[in-house]
């Protein structure tokens, strides 16, 4: 029997993650049709965000569907699985509007979150409550997802695989440190002033005779998974002078992270995933704990890791090829040599769909919950037309709440 798997994804960062996911599938016990879309919101990738996202995978080039165009393709095409690659608010809409498509016999939902997914919180959980299953890339991670689901009364099963991008069993030759990429992130940091510290920073470091390169996500302009309210190159076309830095000391970049993980590489971030990329090549790597080393800055699960260093240190540390990671924080959490246990698990869910044995889907919470109205619209409408509603009127600030919440919350 063939299986098939559907990714549905919203944005660059979720893309990504749902195509290597479906690359790392293999074939458990049958053959599979992979195909993957994306839903219409307003932090669809660009057509070269797409292009960078689905680089290097066998995934076919994703369409753009709506909600409504998403569930006319799932009765149409009737997959056994649907992996929901999607913040919270938009997961939720993907899976009612997928079960929706065949409520008699609906395809078994899979999900979960790219890259580090810690901190589990119950918000995060509370969004995805629904799923058959969760995919997990680490033992500290499966342990906190267990818990997190447990205080929603759910208890799907938390599936344990690999970070899918990683080049797992591959090792760079070793070169001396001639270049540092900087892996920047939308929202961590994220006030303007910290950011331009870190620009500044950076800078020194070039000026220690190292090339230094800043990995954007997205050019000016493009959306991206989480906003980013202080573009870098943005404020290096401000501020560099001020600074007293060229404007050639840093050189900007976009497109696929492997690119530039080359030999004589380092790689800076301050909490990016693209962290754990250069760590699985075995290239000096280093987490800036200048900002500090918490949850809210996605950094807490280095701790321990051996590479948390400041930038004043990094030149130094890089010249020297380090820093050097703990083995036992690397199998305790995302490189791990733990077989995956995804490719079983899409194979018993379809298995399950095919005779009539999925679980009903649980109960989401109610669409009336005015927190809950909140986010779902500022998830699906442009900025625009949800901040004018906003402030039309106090009738309507009573529903939808006052300040936005951040699409961070998972």
């Amino acid at each position: 029997m063939t299986i098939r798997v559907l990714a549905v994804a919203d944005s660059d960062s979720y893309l990504k993650w749902a195509c290597s996911t479906l690359d790392s599938l293999g074939d458990p016990e049958a053959p599979l049709e992979r195909a993957a879309v994306l839903v219409r919101t307003p932090i669809v990738p660009t057509t070269s965000q797409i292009a960078a996202a689905v680089a290097g995978s066998t995934v076919v080039r994703p369409q753009v569907l709506s909600l409504s165009a998403l569930r006319d393709h799932v009765r149409s095409t009737q997959p056994d699985v649907v992996l929901v690659a999607a913040t919270g608010p938009i997961a939720e809409m993907v899976a009612r509007t997928v079960v929706r498509a065949d409520p008699k016999r609906r395809p078994a939902l899979v999900t979960g979150l790219p890259g580090m997914a810690l901190p589990a919180t119950p918000r995060g959980a509370a969004w995805r409550r629904w799923c058959d299953a969760f995919v997990v890339h680490s033992r500290r991670e499966r342990t906190a997802y267990e818990e997190a689901f447990a205080t929603q009364d759910v208890k799907p099963q938390v599936v344990l695989t690999h970070l899918p991008f990683l080049e797992r069993h591959t090792t760079m030759a070793t070169a001396p440190v001639g270049r540092v990429v900087f892996a920047a992130q939308a929202k961590v940091p994220a006030g303007r002033a910290e950011r331009v510290q870190l620009l500044d920073s950076l800078a020194k470091v070039a000026g220690e005779g190292l090339e230094v390169i800043v990995k954007l996500r997205a050019r000016k302009g493009e959306r991206q998974t989480h906003n980013e309210e202080h573009p870098y190159d943005d404020l290096w076309e401000t501020e560099h002078a001020r600074l007293g830095h060229a404007a050639n000391a840093l050189r900007f970049v976009d497109g696929p992270m492997a690119e530039w993980l080359q030999p004589g590489t380092a790689l800076a971030t301050v909490s990016s995933t693209a962290a754990l990329e250069s760590l699985a090549l075995n290239l000096p790597t280093a987490l800036v704990e200048d900002f500090g080393v918490s949850e809210e800055l996605l950094n807490e699960p280095f701790v321990g890791s051996g590479c948390l260093v400041s930038l004043a240190d990094a030149g130094k540390v890089f010249h020297e090829n380090g820093p050097v990671p703990d083995p036992a924080w690397l199998d305790d959490n995302y490189l791990h040599e733990t077989e995956s246990e995804l490719p079983a698990l899409v194979a018993s869910l379809a298995a399950q769909r095919a005779d009539g044995t999925l679980r009903a889907m649980p109960d989401v919470r109610p669409w009336l919950w005015p927190r809950h109205v909140r986010v779902v619209l500022q998830s699906v409408l442009p900025g625009w037309l949800y901040r004018t509603l906003l402030v039309v009127g106090r009738p309507v600030k009573r529903v939808l709440g006052g300040a936005a919440p951040s699409l961070a919350n998972r």
